[in-house]
Order: C-alpha cells, then structure tokens, then sequence
C-alpha cells in the first residue's frame, strides 16, 4: 500500500515538472509561479525585518587621542562644515579650475555642506560636496542664480583642519605614536601602534604634524587588546 501512495506521489511530482518547465508550462510559470515565489520571498524579508532589529550604538567609552597625524590614512569622512588651511594640488568651485598665482597655501572654509573629506594613502586631503557658500582665501563663492548650492572640489595637503560632528562606524589609526586618554585613567602611550575605534562621534583636529581626537566611541581596540569599558 505505502509504495503504492510513494509512486503515485512521485508519478504527480513528475507530472508536475514537466508542465512547469516544459515550454508549454513556461508562460504559467513566469506568469504566476514566479510572481508568487517573490511575493513569498518579499513577504518573509519585511516580517524577519521586524524581528531582527539592529543594536543601539552605546557611545560609553570617552577618550582623547593626541598623535602624529600621519596615522590618519584612508579615511573618509561625511562632514557638514570644513575648515581649514592646505598647500593645494588643484582646486574646482562652481564647475570652473581656480589657479592662485602668488602661493599654493590657501585657507578654504565651508559650512551648511554635504560632502566628503577623504585622507589619502601619503596623507593628501579631497574636500568635495555641495554648499551654500565656500570662503576661499577671505572670497566668498555663491551659487548662480537659480541654483540653490555650488559644487567644489579641492586637493591638497593639509597643514591644519578642523572637522566637528563626525561620526564613523570605524575609525583606524595606523602606527600612531602619542597619548591615548581614557575618561578616569592615566594616558596610554602610544609609538608605533595600531588603533581601532568603532562607532565614534566626536571631532577631528590638526596642526602641523599634530592630530588631536575627541569624542565618544562604543569601544576601541589597540594592537588586539579591547579597551571596552564595563559599567
């Protein structure tokens, strides 16, 4: 009796295949068959969505990092305000080349933007977005008329700069050499070391050959060892 239901079943599944995947059952399929698988699909996705929720990022670790700032190497940054001074490699604003005819030094300050701050491999910054207004050199570049933001694009090597309000998922400091401070311990020092800090907010400073960073992290990570505090 059972292998006699086993045959009929794999007599029907049989059947079945052959009208799902022959090319008489290829309009059905893609018809309706298909559809319903996705709509299945699409239907489990936004219920697991539900369910699985992403962690709150617990910002607990406070700390203050004064470094070389060679250790900061490809790094991007989403900024709303840049400020700073540079020997610049090229300069774009508005869509049009600007070329400074006595010196490459030049200061370049931008708030209300949306854009990007990117650190190169041998230390070269890109500032680029949108903004209402960028101030280059004490000159004031507004959008044309019509226009509600102007587009920039600058390179160069910073010589100081300053970002407020950043937020990074990780930030990497690569062989830094300096002080690591953590709220209610003594400074760690630093030569040569790797660090890593994960979900920092905080801000970003330079002078010179100094880089100086503040802010809050959920917790860090150097040379291997993590830094998380317990509460």
């Amino acid at each position: 009796m059972h292998l006699k239901v086993l045959l009929a079943l794999f007599i029907i599944i049989g059947i079945a295949s052959l009208l799902i995947f022959s090319e008489s059952g290829k309009s059905f399929r893609e018809k309706y068959l298909d559809k319903y698988i996705k709509s299945i699909g699409s239907y489990v996705d936004v219920i697991r969505s539900k369910f699985i929720k992403t962690p709150p990022i617990n910002r607990t670790l406070e700390l203050s990092i004064k470094t070389n700032s060679s250790s900061l190497r490809n790094e991007e940054f989403k900024v709303k305000s840049f400020e700073g001074t540079l020997i610049y490699s090229s300069i774009s604003i508005g869509g049009q080349k600007i070329s400074m005819r006595e010196e490459k030094e030049v200061d370049f300050n931008c708030k209300n933007m949306v854009g990007s701050v990117y650190i190169d491999n041998v230390g070269k910054m890109r500032i680029s977005g949108h903004a209402s207004s960028v101030e280059l050199n004490g000159m004031v570049f507004s959008p044309k008329n019509g226009e509600k933001s102007i587009e920039f694009n600058l390179i160069g090597t910073p010589k100081s700069f300053s970002l407020n309000d950043v937020e990074k998922d990780r930030l990497t400091l690569s062989r830094a050499s300096g002080y690591l401070t953590l709220k209610g311990l003594s400074p760690l020092m630093l030569e040569n070391d790797n660090l890593n800090i994960l979900h920092f907010k905080g801000s970003i400073e330079q002078a010179d050959d100094s880089l100086t960073i503040n802010g809050k992290a959920e917790r860090a990570n150097l040379n291997g060892i993590d830094l998380t505090l317990k509460t």
